[in-house]
């Protein structure tokens, strides 16, 4: 059996961090939203058990530990399905990138393994997912949620249809590890009153609510990162800010056409430097189809269920 989706990105419309818990990880409250900027998963079961991974054109995301194939690995341990599957992954999503992508990998090879196998046991799915990631819960969603805990708790919501410009850095030294944003948090509100707050949550979004805790530290370490948030604010955008730890910087503009004109002028003056994606909010996350017809492991043979919106 051949199986695929779209694993789509995501950003943070809101990300409101709590203390360290005990376990070292923290509480948050984040309102999320996938893209139809997406990465394509093939998902072939194997009669064996044995699990194989590959990303054409990106040898080096090949292999067990790529999260996909992690996801795999957590399948087989917590629903107690021996079977193996061969996993293409087609990236599209920036590696590294704060949008979410190796989660979201993640979260398609569960949903296809788990049609592949008839499974109906949404508290193991969860528990598979929680275990590769703490955004891979809610890739597995219905789509935009508010996000709590490590991220194992999900609140559907309903976000109006956004047009976004993404600004992802090219230069590799402005790469950051989610443990190192949260790091620099910690070492920002060392001793202040903040540490001890829980992060609230706000139910009704509205464009004047986003916000991310994790920007000003990564931004004071890189600014370059905020002169790209001004350059999305110069090009009329009604708010610009860092998504989840960085380092992409997205704007969220008034219509499709505004956003094309703005993507049209970064690329002529930052194209060199930057990656500019035009993306638009989905209202929910992809289904899974039949892999019908594989003619190479990097043949476009997905296709994708997800209404855009």
């Amino acid at each position: 059996m051949r199986l695929a989706t779209r694993a789509p990105a995501k950003v943070n419309l809101v990300l409101k961090v709590g203390p360290v818990r005990p376990d070292g990880f923290h509480d948050i409250a984040s309102l999320m939203v996938p893209l139809d900027l997406a990465d394509r998963v093939g998902v072939a079961i194997r009669s064996d058990s044995r699990i194989t991974c590959r990303c054409p054109g990106r040898p080096d995301l090949d292999g067990p530990e790529n999260l996909a194939a992690r996801a795999a690995r957590a399948f087989q341990e917590h629903l107690a399905i021996r079977a193996g599957c061969d996993l293409v992954v087609e990236k599209r999503i920036p590696v590294i990138a704060g949008l979410g992508g190796g989660s979201s990998d993640a979260a398609a090879v569960l949903r296809c393994l788990s049609r592949a196998h008839g499974v109906r046991d949404p508290a193991r799915l969860a528990a598979a997912a929680l275990e590769v990631g703490s955004d891979v819960p809610f890739f597995l969603g219905s789509g935009a949620a508010w996000v709590r805990g490590r991220g194992e708790a999900l609140t559907p919501s309903r976000v109006p249809p956004l047009d976004l410009v993404l600004l992802f850095p090219r230069d590799p030294s402005l790469a950051i590890r989610a443990g190192d944003a949260y790091r620099w948090l910690d070492e920002a509100r060392a001793g202040s009153p903040a540490e001890a707050a829980p992060p609230k949550v706000n139910a009704r979004f509205t464009t004047a609510r986003v916000e991310n805790d994790l920007e000003e530290p990564c931004f004071e370490r890189h600014p370059a990162l905020r002169e790209a948030r001004s350059r999305l604010e110069d090009q009329g955008a009604r708010r610009s800010i860092m998504s989840g730890s960085g380092p992409t910087v997205f704007g969220v503009f008034t219509s499709r056409e505004q956003a094309r004109r703005a993507a049209r002028s970064l690329r002529r003056d930052l194209g060199s430097r930057w990656d500019v994606h035009l993306v638009r909010t989905l209202s929910r996350h992809p289904g899974v189809t039949p892999w019908r017809s594989p003619r190479s492991a990097s043949s476009r043979c997905t296709r994708t269920s997800s209404k855009r919106t």
